[in-house]
């Protein structure tokens, strides 16, 4: 469960938002996801029983792009068959895409849900494609994605569900500034440079193009994410032990970051912008 070497896997992301019941049609009917958990104010969905995206309710209704958080979460298919599949049923009920593309590595679609938060739908080529350096870095490119090809191989299915073994791939913030907080993440997370421009980092464990990317195209004027606000409330990363739980603590510690314990084997710790993640052991069955 932990692929190209990482040594983390990235859990799901929580979301805050104004119509709880339509965000939850949407990500149900439209991506595909199952319901696993409901409550009053509060739905989790997933794939193949996995927690993928935590919609809580919020009556905070700043729009999501006047602050930092949530560039978009990217949510992983396992073949191009999958993604094809995905494609055309979102493509068939029109939902407009705001993009697509290749990018060397991988084959990417790009929407956005009811309140704007923004949702990449990828699937990752083989390894022996990817333009890899002799220093690490995975060369990423924005070439035009083959997107008839992608419709044209998509099976209708009803109803359709997406993959059950679609899982969160990366995930994407919007930050103040790129440069220190790839930095700080590098930091805190034991991960290394991938791929970096004068606004865009893109970082990872192991040996994967990335695990997170920061990027400053927002502008350096949005305002700090506050809690409960609409868009990001937070995204879990998951580590493969309690010492390396306590390590991230103890890194936490040493930089000044402001870490907090919410359980045992749970750990929140909040960005310069606000922006939290949450660090969890992973189940023993992953």
């Amino acid at each position: 469960m932990y692929p190209y070497h990482s040594s983390l896997y990235l859990g799901q992301v929580a979301l805050n938002v104004i119509n709880l019941a339509a965000q939850t049609a949407f990500y149900q009917q439209i991506l595909g996801l199952e319901i696993l958990e409901q409550a009053s104010n509060e739905v989790v969905l997933g794939a193949g029983g996995k927690p993928l995206v935590h919609l809580i309710g919020t009556s905070v209704d700043q729009p999501v792009h006047q602050s930092y958080g949530l560039y978009h979460m990217a949510l992983l298919l396992p073949s191009r068959q999958a993604l094809g599949d995905v494609f055309k049923h979102i493509t068939e009920l029109q939902i407009p895409f705001v993009g697509g593309a290749d990018h060397g590595y991988s084959e990417a679609v790009y929407l956005e849900d009811l309140e704007g938060n923004g949702i990449e739908l990828y699937r990752d080529k083989p390894v022996d494609v990817w333009d890899i350096r002799d220093d690490g870095r995975i060369i990423g490119v924005t070439e035009e994605l083959k997107a008839q090809d992608l419709y044209e191989m998509g099976q209708k299915k009803e109803p359709f569900v997406i993959d059950p073994d679609t899982r969160m791939g990366h995930v994407h913030l919007s930050v103040k500034n790129s440069q220190s907080s790839s930095q700080f993440y590098q930091d805190l997370l034991e991960m290394k440079d991938k791929f970096s421009i004068s606004h865009a980092s893109w970082i990872a464990a192991g040996g994967y193009h990335h695990h997170l990317a920061v990027n400053e195209w927002g502008g350096s004027d949005l305002s700090k994410r506050k809690s409960q606000q609409k868009g990001l409330a937070y995204y879990l990363v998951l580590v493969k032990t309690k010492e390396e739980l306590l390590s991230i603590y103890q890194r936490a510690q040493k930089n000044r970051v402001k870490a907090q314990w919410k359980t045992s084997q749970q750990l929140l710790v909040t960005d310069p912008d606000g922006i939290v993640t949450y660090l969890q052991v992973a189940p023993k069955n992953m």
